[in-house]
């Protein structure tokens, strides 16, 4: 798969979170601001506003020091946070119950197969491609004067529209067999289709041992993932 699309400068309207969520984000972004960083929201809910569908999970994404940032936006709102170093990420919780991930741009490699990987820093596009599926491979820039600007580098809005499920390059399911899980969720939740090569990929994983070498709590996870949806 070719890695960079061709994309616009479309700017992406945030009118669809509730105010709390819109007031929030725009009081990070002038934070970020003032420290010089560069802050996205990622993950399904790019996905879900392109959908027009409800989905107020807050993950943010910096390019700089993520776990910085995120004690820096605890302590300005009083919020309890949690901190996982090992990926870079942290986890708030606001004093209204709101709770927000935040984490530094990284990439991603797996030592073998179903085991958790090793992060390093890397640039927003080479965070995108560590994802599970172009649709989820998008990111919206939260900064002032750049508020809403789409960065959609793997063409995941023309999946969008094709109403397709696929990954970013070959290695994906093998590298987390969860995905295989994670895949025919998102195909049923929006009467998607896999893409022809993404189906290949996910039968061939499917048939090996790789669900087997997955940890019983991340097995019991998706479990409950794929009861917790509106049809299971």
């Amino acid at each position: 798969m070719s890695r960079m699309k061709n994309q616009v400068n479309q700017v992406v309207s945030l009118s669809r979170l509730p105010v709390r969520q819109r007031h929030l984000l725009k009081q990070i972004c002038r934070l970020a601001d003032e420290r010089d960083l560069i802050v996205y929201l990622v993950g399904g809910v790019v996905r879900d506003l392109l959908l027009k569908r409800e989905n107020w999970d807050l993950d943010l994404t910096v390019e700089g020091d993520g776990i910085v940032f995120a004690r820096l936006v605890a302590g300005r709102y009083g919020a309890g946070l949690a901190v996982f170093e090992r990926f870079a990420t942290a986890r708030l919780t606001f004093p209204d119950g709101l709770m927000m991930d935040i984490a530094t741009t990284r990439r991603e490699s797996y030592a073998q197969p179903a085991v958790l990987p090793t992060v390093q820093p890397a640039s927003i596009e080479e965070d995108l491609y560590r994802r599970d599926f172009t649709i989820n491979a998008m990111a919206v820039q939260l900064n002032s004067g750049q508020f809403g600007r789409l960065l959609d580098p793997y063409g995941g809005q023309r999946d969008l529209r094709d109403r397709t499920i696929r990954v970013l390059h070959e290695g994906s399911f093998q590298d987390d067999p969860t995905r295989i899980f994670r895949a025919i969720r998102f195909e049923q939740r929006f009467g998607f289709h896999l893409e022809r090569t993404t189906l290949r990929l996910l039968a061939q994983a499917a048939s090996t041992n790789l669900i087997q070498q997955l940890s019983g709590p991340r097995l019991q996870n998706e479990i409950l993932l794929l009861f917790a949806e509106h049809d299971p």
